[in-house]
């Protein structure tokens, strides 16, 4: 990618009085609602897109540099954050969703709030988080000029039916995009070497490590080839079913990523050390985000940030002050006592979440507030539940303090961590997260640690909740 040009082929469609209405009208509601303390809402995105549905083309047209879009099931609010946090580090003035409001009417939200009246956007370029299900629509009205695809897993049933349809919506976001934008996709992952970019620029990423670097279980049934949907053959697997691979039926292989992890080492205060090939150049980097998904995150957006030609130095200097996005292992003190907020909505992302939580145990008991909720942010589908592997969180359970279990879901969580081997005589089902919260504080004694483990709703509302 060039180092400035304009997002998409012809820039945005003339303004006229119904954009600029839109943009009054969405001013005016974010205003009301700072009034009323009704923060973080996104009507003023979706009223103002009723009054004018082409105010993402006119807004994103305002934009030097255009707009990068991240999507993808999980990692998206990370990479997207690390990708802004490098952006301006080199000096870039850099619009960004960073409430992880990802459908279009968040998008919209967002420019509005940033955008000046009569001056437009103050900046040189966007970061735009979008949700995989919007991401087509979002894409064909802003045009971005490169966008970040992190992995694709099973996530939000109801809405998505399964990784198949996942893998049409981010084919058709990517063919939506203008014909010289480029694509940055995980080779890791075979459903996204399988997306069909339509002859835009495809550049991969992935790990390059040691052969037993990271040892995973090798899953019973095979992951199918996305061609011809015999079980693929893995040499290496390093999250889920991100790894090296190939077809013995088909042909079908990982692609040779451009960007790599050579290395990395587990730093004593969490986090890691990385060794990142960028291009064929060595860039060491500290990253305080602890997990093997966030080195995923963040060399996705040190991929992106290398093709725009930002300098080695705002990468590093991005990723040593990286702190995690809210609820995303977000560390919290309240009072005396540590809180550890951590999302889980699908089985792979809570995967990784229970691995990173076992690889930093300490000595003291650790308390835990699991809140699922069944609304339509989250999927009214909750079998994941029942695919998710909480008996790693049983192998902790003779350290393990109080279990409050809260949410909507509530007791169907109860149900599921009773087969994975907790004593239901433990644990307190409290539907209502307030008095959840309560609980589960009151249970900590000082020096003890409250992990909480939210899917999107509950977490939202614990945000308010611990303002």
């Amino acid at each position: 990618m060039a180092a400035r040009k304009r997002s998409g082929s012809g820039g945005a469609p003339r303004a006229g009085l119904r954009d600029y209405g839109a943009l009054f009208l969405g001013k005016m509601l974010i205003v009301g609602t700072r009034l009323l303390k009704h923060g973080g809402t996104t009507l003023p995105g979706r009223v103002a897109l009723k009054v004018s549905p082409q105010l993402l083309s006119f807004m994103a047209g305002q934009l030097p540099m255009g707009t990068i879009a991240v999507t993808g099931t999980n990692g998206k609010t990370t990479t997207a954050s690390l990708l802004a946090a490098i952006f301006r580090q080199g000096g870039l003035r850099c619009v960004h969703n960073k409430a992880g409001s990802n459908l279009a009417w968040g998008v919209a939200t967002t420019l509005i709030e940033t955008g000046a009246w009569k001056e437009g956007l103050p900046g040189d370029i966007a970061v735009m988080e979008m949700d995989e299900g919007a991401f087509p629509a979002i894409s064909k009205d802003m045009q971005p000029r490169g966008a970040v695809v992190t992995n694709i897993f099973r996530d939000q049933l109801d809405r998505f039916g399964g990784v198949q349809q996942v893998q049409d919506a981010i084919s058709r976001g990517v063919q939506a995009m203008s014909p010289g934008a480029a694509v940055f996709l995980n080779a890791d992952d075979p459903l996204l070497a399988g997306i069909d970019s339509g002859g835009r620029k495809t550049i991969y990423y992935g790990f390059d490590l040691p052969r037993g670097s990271i040892t995973r279980v090798f899953p019973e049934r095979g992951f199918p080839c996305p061609r011809c949907h015999r079980d693929l053959i893995y040499t290496d697997l390093y999250y889920a079913h991100l790894g090296r691979y190939r077809c013995a039926n088909c042909g079908f292989m990982r692609p040779e990523p451009e960007f790599k992890l050579r290395r990395f080492e587990t730093a004593p205060e969490g986090g890691a050390l990385a060794t990142l090939s960028l291009r064929g150049k060595l860039l060491q980097a500290a990253l305080p985000l602890p997990g093997i998904y966030n080195l995923y995150n963040a060399l996705a957006a040190a991929a992106a940030a290398t093709a725009l030609d930002m300098p080695e130095a705002a990468i590093r200097d991005a990723f040593a002050a990286a702190a995690p996005p809210s609820g995303r292992m977000e560390r919290r003190r309240l009072g005396n006592k540590d809180l550890l907020i951590a999302l889980i909505k699908n089985p792979a992302g809570a995967g990784e979440v229970f691995r990173t939580l076992l690889q930093g145990r300490g000595d003291s008991r650790i308390h835990f507030l699991i809140a699922i909720n069944d609304r339509p942010a989250d999927g009214r589908d909750i079998s994941w539940l029942w695919e998710t592997d909480f008996e790693q969180l049983a192998g902790l359970r003779f350290r393990t303090g109080s279990m409050v279990l809260s949410g909507t879901r509530a007791v169907d969580v109860a149900r599921r961590l009773k087969k994975a081997g907790f004593d239901g005589a433990k644990m307190i089902v409290e539907p209502v997260l307030r008095r959840a919260l309560q609980k589960a504080l009151a249970a900590t004694a000082p020096g003890e640690k409250l992990i909480i483990l939210p899917n999107y709703t509950a977490m939202m509302q614990l945000r308010r909740l611990l303002k």
